[in-house]
């Protein structure tokens, strides 16, 4: 789709993350903008929350997404996530995402919505997204991956993009698991890995988990791992 056929109609524009809660390896946020007249388009194609499809439907939904619409992630690293408040860093990656969004091409004037999966409570998200363009409105709703295509699809890209590196973190370190608390292989890869080595760079050190092994003092308080599944 040409830049300019992006101001032809009303756009709608989603947010959301992938790996906000685990052990291993960056935390990736998604922005997703579609013309208002593709949300049926979506759903022939079956976008819906990432949590409910396959990999493999996450990555062809992937492929068919770019031609659909325009998008951009960014990561955010665990050494970021273990020293400042994660909704803060998630705000910053909803930022730079959708700036990466408006150099693809895409005129920020034509979104007339833009809808973020809610992460806790706002705090500069209007501030932010003003300063690179983005003044019109902006939802911030809970469970919105279940409930707005446009955000469906932004977290299938998050996700995906997540499982791609996570394979990269696999061969080079020999990450086992999901990454993930709940998943026993990665719990027990971490806590080896910890044992020797206090800043590795795939490993989350500020989750409690690892029972504070390296609890930056900048750190708002410990995290909850329940909190960010």
């Amino acid at each position: 789709m040409a830049p300019g056929s992006y101001c032809s109609e009303e756009l709608l524009a989603g947010a959301d993350e992938a790996g906000r809660g685990s052990l291993v390896g960056d935390m990736m946020v998604a922005v997703f903008v579609v013309p208002a007249s593709s949300l049926g388009l979506l759903a022939d194609m079956g976008v819906r929350d990432s949590k409910a499809l396959a990999p493999g439907a996450r990555e062809r939904l992937y492929k068919m997404l770019a031609r659909v619409g325009r998008f951009a992630v960014a990561s955010v690293p665990p050494s970021l996530i273990d020293s400042r408040s994660l909704p803060l860093l998630t705000e910053d990656a909803i930022r730079k995402a959708l700036y990466f969004v408006k150099l693809s091409g895409v005129s920020l004037d034509c979104i007339k919505r833009f809808t973020v999966d809610r992460y806790g409570k706002p705090r500069r998200l209007a501030h932010l997204l003003a300063s690179i363009g983005y003044r019109g409105p902006i939802v911030v709703e809970e469970k919105a991956d279940e409930k707005r295509l446009e955000v469906a699809a932004a977290s299938i890209i998050a996700k995906h993009v997540r499982d791609t590196r996570l394979k990269v973190l696999r061969a080079l370190y020999g990450v086992r698991g999901s990454g993930y608390p709940s998943d026993e292989e990665t719990v027990r890869w971490v806590k080896e890995v910890a044992a020797r080595d206090r800043s590795h760079p795939a490993i989350r050190y500020s989750w409690g988990t690892l029972g504070g092994s390296k609890k930056p003092s900048s750190v708002e308080g410990k995290k909850s791992l329940e909190d960010f599944m």
